[in-house]
């Protein structure tokens, strides 16, 4: 099996992030909603939408992501941070320790960073093609479970209660192309309302800004 990693698999993600977000708006009228089965039993989603008011507005976790296209495929640790009405950030690590890419996403850009590579992108959503018609409260509605139309390309599961919040602790993406099938499996872990941490990230200096444009060549190639 060929592996991917640093900036192309973090670009994939981002990718598959944004276009299952996207292809929301071509969900039928008929989808059923992912908050509001008919039942709740464990470690599905509750009936209702959530609670308008909460006690924490933070929530980190261990993060697991599996990566696949076609034969290419990588596993990476790390984490999740996010902060309601601010950030969605994803952090990830190799051997445990090392951070290699992360990807933070903001009402008013997304940006990756390849650690490894010392390269990063960073543009406004409409900046980029694949991201057209997604913007952050799209990429927030799905972390925190919002009351959004269910996708068969983006599945919740294995819910489980933090600080107010019935969260998903497995997302699966799945989008099968023309040629390959590309696919993300994110598995959380230790749920915890913490908002001791850096709701920015600072980019070194000494980093390379790849475009835009370089962006979208980088996610055909992986996904032809």
């Amino acid at each position: 099996m060929k592996h991917f990693h640093t900036l192309p698999a973090v670009l994939l993600l981002a990718g598959l992030l944004c276009t299952s977000c996207g292809s929301r708006r071509h969900a039928a009228a008929t989808t059923a909603d992912t908050t509001a089965s008919a039942a709740s039993p464990a470690g599905e989603a509750p009936q209702s939408a959530q609670p308008a008011q909460q006690q924490q507005t933070c929530v980190t976790a261990r993060l697991r992501i599996e990566l696949s296209a076609g034969s290419g495929n990588t596993a990476l640790g790390g984490t999740l941070r996010m902060k309601r009405d601010d950030v969605v950030q994803l952090s990830l690590v190799t051997f445990g320790i090392l951070e290699v890419a992360r990807i933070e996403m903001t009402a008013d850009y997304v940006l990756l960073i390849d650690r490894i590579g010392k390269q990063f992108v960073k543009a406004a959503y409409a900046d980029i093609d694949f991201m057209q018609g997604v913007d952050f409260q799209t990429i927030q509605a799905y972390f925190w479970d919002e009351n959004v139309p269910s996708l068969s390309v983006w599945q919740r599961k294995d819910y489980v209660s933090v600080a107010g919040w019935s969260l998903p602790t497995r997302h699966v993406i799945t989008i099968p192309l023309s040629r390959k099938t590309v696919s993300a499996d994110l598995t959380l872990s230790g749920l915890a309302a913490d908002c001791e941490w850096e709701k920015r990230t600072t980019v070194p200096a000494k980093y390379r800004e790849v475009s835009a444009s370089e962006l979208m060549t980088r996610i055909m190639n992986l996904t032809k």
